[in-house]
């Protein structure tokens, strides 16, 4: 089947004319969003579009790096961050750079970017892709891999790649400690904890919720949490009225797994005539351009995104230069952004 702009455009979940700059080379778009459009004309078998990989890559002379990450939109604005921290290690070191998009059928199946098995493909950086069986499929390639975020049960794979991360616990105790002492008491957690693509970070901020409600001899509301909903289903709008409609009540806060759950969480409350903050408080984790954005903008908890780009860029790199060294895992502090979707 002929695959058109307008295919490409409903994929990536951006706009044909913007699909439509980024394949004839028109000025407007980022070198990002460029290299981004192009990786998924290929895979969608476009004929008409530009086929250089990036704009760097006749000049690379020591090898590409794979960057492996879902064709999720709700991710976009914080893969893309990552990539512009790798980008500024990789060129100045004569690596190019190659995006590797998989979408869930490509998870279920294993089925990886065909270029993994170029010879100048030297090294992975994974980021949004934490399925421990996926990871254990890519090591069959004996290719060093860094992974933003890790698998949730992450122990069968330590020593075998190396991992950057963020950390996740320290600021959402100290926000859910500060609404409880402002009044709340009851708290709900929206965000998958149980697929097989989550990774340790979502299990973590909700460890965090949980443990600091056990310290105040509160209890998680299960009732309104949202614990086995993946990212479709809060992409699909009537199921989220639905849910929501089903709710008894709601509770005083909703700690959201990232900005994006919060934000579909937000609007879907707010289509139902509930007010943010007066009738429930919002959370998210991530701090996405959007989520300062919305309205009222959303409390968050920031993440250096472009900061860990840089260190699995250099880390690959060093990877590559000594791989028997010892197994990197860094984890980067995270700071808290109260804005008004919380009391």
């Amino acid at each position: 089947m002929k695959c058109t702009i307008k295919d490409i455009a409903e994929a990536l979940h951006i706009s044909r004319n913007t699909v439509s700059k980024a394949l004839s080379g028109s000025p407007g778009v980022s070198d990002t969003t460029r290299r981004m459009i192009q990786e998924k004309a290929r895979e969608m078998n476009y004929q008409n579009s530009i086929m250089e990989y990036n704009s760097s890559a006749s000049a690379a002379t020591l090898g590409s790096i794979l960057f492996l990450t879902r064709a999720s939109a709700n991710y976009s604005e914080f893969w893309t961050n990552v990539l512009k921290g790798i980008e500024s290690v990789l060129r100045p070191h004569s690596y190019s750079l190659v995006l590797g998009i998989m979408n869930e059928n490509d998870l279920k199946n294993l089925l990886f970017p065909s270029i993994l098995g170029d010879p100048m493909i030297k090294g992975i950086i994974l980021v949004e892709i934490c399925d421990e069986r996926v990871i254990s499929a890519l090591f069959r390639y004996n290719l060093p891999i860094v992974t933003v975020d890790m698998p949730r049960d992450y122990e069968q794979i330590m020593g075998k790649l190396d991992i950057i991360t963020m950390e996740n616990k320290i600021n959402l105790k100290l926000l859910v400690t500060k609404l409880i002492e402002k009044g709340a008491s009851r708290f709900s957690f929206a965000g998958d904890i149980y697929s097989s693509n989550v990774g340790r970070g979502f299990q973590e901020r909700y460890d965090a919720l949980c443990e600091t409600l056990k310290s105040f001899k509160l209890k998680l509301d299960d009732k309104c949490s949202l614990l086995y909903d993946t990212d479709d289903k809060f992409m699909d709008f009537p199921y989220l009225i639905d849910k929501i409609k089903k709710m008894q009540s709601l509770p005083d806060v909703f700690i959201c797994g990232n900005d994006w759950t919060g934000i579909q969480l937000m609007h879907a409350l707010q289509f139902l005539g509930y007010r943010i903050p007066k009738d429930v408080s919002i959370v998210g984790f991530d701090n996405i351009p959007e989520s300062g954005k919305v309205h009222p903008p959303l409390t968050t908890i920031d993440t250096p995104k472009e900061q860990l780009g840089i260190a699995a860029a250099n880390c690959i790199i060093e990877r590559i230069k000594n791989p028997g060294i010892p197994r990197v895992y860094s984890q980067y502090t995270t700071s808290l952004i109260i804005r008004e979707s919380t009391v």
